[in-house]
Order: structure tokens, then C-alpha cells, then sequence
């Protein structure tokens, strides 16, 4: 049950962050397509090992929870994110050429983004997922 919670969960998450950012142009508030997709995978993963299955199944796993978990976590994410429309970015990048410190001081902005408050929600949520299979062994 865990490898297929895991490859379920892994598929949804990665298809789920691919709509989502194709729909509404944005990586989630870290700015970085592989953290939003961490996320809402861990969410997914979580959501679907702890919620009652319902739906279809795959090998004794119910398949809406864990994309309903997804869907529910990256509009939330998309929500908080911040906004730059791809016409203000190009304008900007055209008006003005950047010196080499001011990207430096973005770069290193964009860096701290993923801060402590990240790895610790990273943390919780892999003890969540993984608590369910530990002290909730599912039979059958």
C-alpha cells in the first residue's frame, strides 16, 4: 500500500502542478517549479493515506483523495503566490539591463525564499504520510 499511495500520490501531484502552472502562470509563492510540485505531492501523500478511500481504486487505493488533496493545496498555494503578468516581465527586462550586483541581490533574494518555515512543513508533512503506515497498517 505505501509504494502505491507513493506512485499515485507522485503522479497526481507532478500532473496537478503541470495544469495548474500551465493555467495560471505561476510556480507556487517559492518561484520554483520543483518546490510547488514537493509540496502538494507531500500534501497529496498525506491527504490520501489519512482520508477514508472513496472512488475508483488501484490496488485497494482510493484515487479521489489524494487528487482532491492536490487540486485543494495548489489553488492555495496559487492563491498566495504572487502575481507578474509574462508582458510587465518582458517590458522590464527591455527598458532596463540589470548590473551584475542588482541580479546578484535577486538571486540570493530568490535563494532565501525557501526558508526554515519550509523544511519544517517539508518535515511534518513526510511524518504525516509516513506516521499512517506505521500506526495504521492498512489490511487486505
Amino acid at each position: 500500500m505505501f509504494i502505491a499511495d507513493l506512485l499515485i500520490a507522485l503522479a497526481a501531484g507532478l500532473f496537478i502542478v503541470w495544469i495548474v502552472s500551465l493555467v495560471f502562470g505561476t510556480r507556487g509563492p517559492w518561484g520554483s517549479f520543483m518546490w510547488f510540485f514537493l509540496v502538494v505531492f507531500l500534501f497529496s501523500w498525506a491527504g490520501g493515506a489519512w482520508l477514508m478511500p472513496f472512488g475508483p481504486q488501484w490496488r485497494g487505493i482510493g484515487v479521489f483523495p489524494i487528487i482532491f488533496v492536490g487540486i485543494l493545496v495548489a489553488l492555495l498555494l496559487t492563491a498566495a503566490s504572487p502575481r507578474t503578468s509574462r508582458r510587465r516581465w518582458a517590458a522590464r527586462e527591455k527598458a532596463a539591463p540589470d548590473s551584475a550586483q542588482e541580479k546578484a541581490m535577486a538571486d540570493a533574494q530568490s535563494k532565501a525564499d525557501v526558508d526554515i518555515f519550509f523544511w519544517v512543513l517539508i518535515i511534518c508533512l513526510l511524518l504525516f504520510a509516513i506516521s499512517r503506515y506505521a500506526w495504521y497498517p492498512r489490511i487486505g
